[in-house]
């Protein structure tokens, strides 16, 4: 009987023992698919990690090759400089051997006329002494440094301050062989390689053909600068087309047009014309002391973006309204020196450039001393400069220009870069006794913020570190733990932790 009840219940067994064993199997099955996704995972999230790795390493080469490249490129300049250094000085040592060989001197002889020509003239004492020392002592120097290859500097007349009244040497005859000889060795001798030559001509009386002389023998010479200051000009109209045909040539980079104010109405409008047509290679212009009239045409009418370097001194400029100057800041061109010293520009000038600087990162240096600029100027680029009502105001402000002329707070603010800012306001807000906290609160309110805290943490360090190390003191006294303990104290720390 038992044994047929054994046999009548062995398949539900067999069958239960099946169900266990499938059930078993199954659960064995799901805990090594569990077991291999976390395997998978586990890769995934290795492979992450090398891929990041990957890419860090892949940045961090892209990085030094761009380095590499900009350091191969920087040596290539330096070398090629140096291979135009070495050519110049083969050429001026070619040039002193012949001259020493030949002994040569300057033909005085029939040129120097004695005090008692001068004197029949209507000349006295003092302005025959201003001839032979300003002017033909002068020649004779350039033309000696020229003939001997050691020549960078040609310096004829009166070269001093815009601003002072000089002893005007006059056109006359008996100077034609002078400048002939000069005009000669201009063409012949100026070394065509190196730096180039800088031409200066001041306190004198040109009469138009010394001038079409003069500008046709330098034209495509290698002249860096060529500076008129203080020139009285015969024929003001022939002495801008003489100076257009000069222009012409790409080697010149700088030129200076300094206390000769144009009268007429046309001539200035031939002088805008010739700067705006002329595509040479000018870099840099000082047009000062010419007048308010002067300079606002020229302003107008000539496109100023390409130039590095603009000097505007002493022209009692007014905007009255126009917005040349606050144009060309805004820009952004690459002007990077700006000179408006000794002009009548006012508070509201001062509101116009300021809001022109928040736009620049090109203009190193702005020169505004010697204006009617007064506490709402000052103001308005400080805050340009600084602007300390939030994070990213200060942020957005610039930080590359330097205000000369205002006052040295202005001044000491200028160039400090964005980093060093942000520091400093942060170390003046923790000084002040009300810290950072409330204006972090206000500055960043949204759900991002907390994302935001431990780089902000990371740059408090970073930016510590890197000023004790650029200046060698700790900003104003305050330690770096001093700011990170308040920030780890009270700022976004739940938030953060519990942030997943």
């Amino acid at each position: 009987m038992s044994s047929a009840n054994d046999r009548a219940m062995s398949p539900e067994s067999n069958r239960k023992r099946s169900r266990g064993n499938d059930e078993a199997a199954a659960s064995a099955s799901l805990a090594d698919l569990w077991s291999m996704l976390r395997q998978a995972l586990g890769r995934i999230d290795s492979l992450e990690m090398e891929n990041v790795a990957i890419r860090g390493g892949s940045a961090a080469l892209r990085k030094d090759l761009k380095s590499l490249q900009e350091e191969n490129k920087a040596m290539r300049g330096d070398m090629d400089k140096i291979k135009d250094e070495n050519r110049a000085l083969k050429w001026s040592l070619k040039q002193l051997a012949g001259r020493v060989q030949q002994s040569w001197e300057y033909p005085e002889e029939g040129w120097i006329q004695p005090d008692a020509y001068w004197h029949n003239e209507g000349f006295d004492d003092d302005y025959i002494s201003d001839l032979n020392e300003g002017f033909i002592y002068g020649v004779k120097s350039a033309v000696s440094g020229l003939v001997h290859g050691v020549c960078d500097h040609v310096c004829i007349g009166d070269i001093g301050d815009e601003s002072d009244e000089g002893r005007m040497i006059l056109h006359d005859a008996a100077l034609v062989p002078h400048w002939s000889t000069l005009c000669e060795y201009l063409y012949t001798c100026i070394n065509p390689y190196g730096s180039g030559v800088n031409i200066s001509l001041g306190g004198i009386q040109l009469s138009e053909e010394v001038m079409r002389d003069i500008c046709n023998n330098l034209r495509g010479r290698n002249v860096r600068e060529v500076a008129f200051t203080g020139i009285q000009f015969t024929d003001m109209r022939a002495a801008i087309l003489a100076l257009g045909t000069l222009l012409i040539s790409s080697r010149v980079e700088s030129l200076v047009w300094s206390d000769i104010p144009i009268e007429s109405a046309d001539d200035m409008a031939l002088f805008v014309q010739m700067m705006s047509e002329r595509h040479s290679g000018l870099e840099k212009l000082k047009f000062g002391w010419n007048g308010e009239g002067n300079a606002n045409a020229l302003l107008a009418g000539v496109d100023l973006s390409k130039y590095k370097s603009l000097d505007f001194e002493g022209n009692n400029l007014q905007t009255n309204g126009r917005a040349d100057i606050p144009n060309l800041i805004a820009s952004n061109s690459p002007l990077e020196s700006l000179d408006l010293d000794s002009n009548n520009l006012n508070d509201d000038d001062a509101v116009l450039i300021a809001e022109s600087l928040r736009q620049n990162t090109n203009l190193k240096a702005l020169y505004l001393d010697g204006n009617n600029i007064h506490q709402r100027g000052r103001s308005a680029l400080l805050r340009a400069m600084r602007d300390t009502s939030s994070m990213n105001a200060l942020s957005d402000s610039n930080h590359t220009c330097e205000v000369a002329g205002l006052n040295e707070v202005i001044n000491s603010i200028g160039q400090l870069n964005r980093a060093f800012k942000i520091h400093n306001l942060m170390v003046e807000r923790y000084r002040s006794g009300e810290g950072n906290i409330p204006y972090l609160n206000r500055e960043m309110d949204d759900e991002g913020a907390v994302c935001l805290a431990p780089l902000i943490m990371e740059s408090v360090h970073r930016r510590h570190i890197a000023i004790k190390e650029k200046y060698g003191y700790k900003v104003r006294g305050v330690s770096v733990l001093g700011l990170l303990y308040e920030l780890v104290r009270d700022w976004r720390m739940p938030e953060l932790f519990s942030f997943n």
